[in-house]
């Protein structure tokens, strides 16, 4: 008699373990005028810590320039400008891919990587600030209390639908 006849199942009756459906997703957390936001970090080609961003004439006043990333011309543009807070020299680029396009975000700083349960991400009161509202999709309550992220919305940014 064999082992899974003993203990009542046959051996085509065996179940396979089910693999459960991940209910969270990882976000990069950077702060921003003092405020923390969270980007998908699917989305995330790299951080850049130093770069030397070439000015381009005649574009709006949101995109600060361009950098070149290992011979690719990557717009950068900077994310005070676009929340209408003051520029600061303190900054990293966050370098964003959607499809094939790059895209670099100035930021204050990089803060952490953090798991995200998508069931805890909340909508966005209609009275948030002026400029940031159009940019973010959610937000959620870190669990270490550190404070609440607003969720970047970056469809927007790439498809500049904000300005």
């Amino acid at each position: 008699m064999s082992e899974e006849v003993l203990f009542g199942r046959e051996p085509d009756e065996v179940e396979e373990p089910q693999v459960e459906q991940a209910d969270s997703d990882k976000y990069l957390i950077f702060k921003s005028a003092g405020i923390l936001f969270g980007v998908n970090a699917d989305l995330v080609e790299e951080i850049v810590t130093e770069a030397s961003i070439t000015f381009v004439p005649m574009v709006p006043a949101y995109v600060r320039g361009v950098v070149n990333l290992r011979g690719v011309m990557v717009p950068i543009i900077d994310f005070r400008t676009l929340v209408n807070k003051a520029c600061t020299e303190k900054s990293c680029t966050v370098v964003l891919r959607d499809d094939e396009a790059l895209l670099g975000v100035l930021v204050d700083e990089v803060d952490q990587m953090v798991d995200i349960e998508r069931k805890s991400v909340l909508p966005v009161p209609h009275q948030s600030a002026s400029g940031i509202q159009e940019l973010v999709s959610g937000m959620v309550s870190l669990a270490d209390g550190s404070g609440v992220m607003m969720v970047l919305d970056c469809s927007v940014i790439f498809h500049q639908q904000h300005y």
